[in-house]
């Protein structure tokens, strides 16, 4: 199709082979043994990311801090907190491969 899907998927083996990512897989399994405590993370997760996408500046601000205080309880524990912090991880790596590419591109 593109000529270079090889080479695609040796990147995609490289970044799935990152300590960053390896460790996010680690946390994720973690969280998962238990059942309940990941639908709950994916349920903060989701009206994290509603709330992200449709409020703006102060109202975000706002929200975020009540946000945060109703679900204190959730990210105090440590296989939550610890998760977040790795898929936070993996997606600034994703974030920098992305500006990267952008970057190394001429739209000119």
């Amino acid at each position: 199709m593109l000529g270079f899907e090889k080479e695609i998927e040796e990147f995609t083996a490289c970044v799935c082979d990152t300590p960053i990512y390896k460790n996010f897989i680690e946390k994720k399994r973690i969280l998962k043994l238990d059942e309940g405590l990941w639908n709950q993370v994916g349920e903060y997760r989701r009206k994290k990311f509603e709330m992200q996408a449709l409020l703006n500046g102060d109202e975000m601000f706002n929200r975020t801090e009540s946000f945060e205080e109703e679900y204190r309880w959730l990210l105090s524990d440590t296989r939550v907190s610890e998760f977040l912090d790795a898929e936070l991880a993996v997606c600034r790596l994703l974030q920098k491969i992305s500006t990267s590419l952008i970057m190394a591109i001429d739209f000119e």
